[in-house]
């Protein structure tokens, strides 16, 4: 006996098979030497490495190295004492201090301060990382809450460390001079000892304030400048501010710390 039915429902609509998307392709990341290197050549590259791993270590390192080996060459070339002295004469406020004082008086505090100019210089690896910390601090604060960048405070410390490598070759070149030199006393290393910004070729003694203003138009300087500014950009987690913004702000703090500084040093 057969049923009445109704109209046959229509098959289920056929949906493909999913198929699990495959992870983004991803080589792995760059080596130290390679954002060492990278740094020089291609600084994007070692900036965006950074946000997989934020080590500061290698170029922390690595300027302490070459921190260490100039320290050495100084110690052994220049006279400390000779060096304290110019320091003095070319000091307003430091020559009243020691007018002040008994010739005696006078060579103890020169004898003293050439023996503190040497440990600056054996600790100076030491004052970098202090120096790097407090920078990165900074310009985290800057980037961060000004601009809306995310950079966290480890990876902020890495892009100033690699930042500042370029410095290492105006050291490595200034430490060549000292040990060529005939005369390595007088090569002034405290103010413009190479070519490397118009200042070298003015006189240290003159506008103090404009010197000071020229001496900052410095290849290496500038160099690191730029460095910081695109690592914040780059290396920021949410890509801001773009490297344009980035790099100008940049140029506007340096400009400010510029301008203090040449104040102070116009005043004492």
């Amino acid at each position: 006996m057969s049923f009445p039915t109704g109209p046959t429902p229509p098959p289920p609509p056929m949906y493909p098979a999913s198929v699990p998307l495959s992870p983004e392709p991803g080589g792995p990341g760059l080596s130290e030497p390679q954002r060492l290197v990278n740094t020089f050549i291609a600084p994007a590259k070692t900036f965006e490495d950074l946000r997989r791993n934020a080590s500061w270590w290698a170029p922390w390192v690595v300027s302490a190295v070459f921190t260490l080996l100039f320290a050495i060459v100084v110690t052994q070339k220049i006279d400390m004492t000779h060096f304290v002295q110019q320091q003095i004469d070319r000091s307003p406020s430091a020559q009243k201090r020691m007018e002040q004082l008994t010739p005696e008086q006078r060579a103890q505090g020169v004898a003293i301060q050439a023996t503190a100019t040497k440990v600056v210089f054996y600790i100076y690896p030491v004052l970098i990382l202090i120096g790097g910390i407090i920078i990165a601090a900074v310009l985290m604060a800057v980037f961060n809450f000004v601009l809306g960048a995310e950079v966290p405070f480890q990876r902020a410390m890495s892009i100033v460390f690699y930042s500042f490598l370029p410095w290492n070759i105006a050291t490595i070149l200034l430490g060549v001079s000292l040990l060529f030199s005939a005369d390595p006393n007088s090569i002034d290393f405290s103010a413009n000892p190479m070519p490397t910004n118009p200042a070298f070729f003015m006189d240290p003694q003159g506008n103090k304030f404009i010197y000071a203003i020229v001496s900052s138009l410095d290849i290496f300087k500038i160099w690191a400048v730029i460095l910081l500014g695109l690592g914040f950009s780059t290396a920021s987690t949410n890509r801001k501010p773009a490297a344009g913004t980035a790099i100008t702000t940049m140029f506007v703090l340096y400009a400010v710390l510029v301008l203090c500084g040449a104040a102070w040093k116009s005043i004492f």
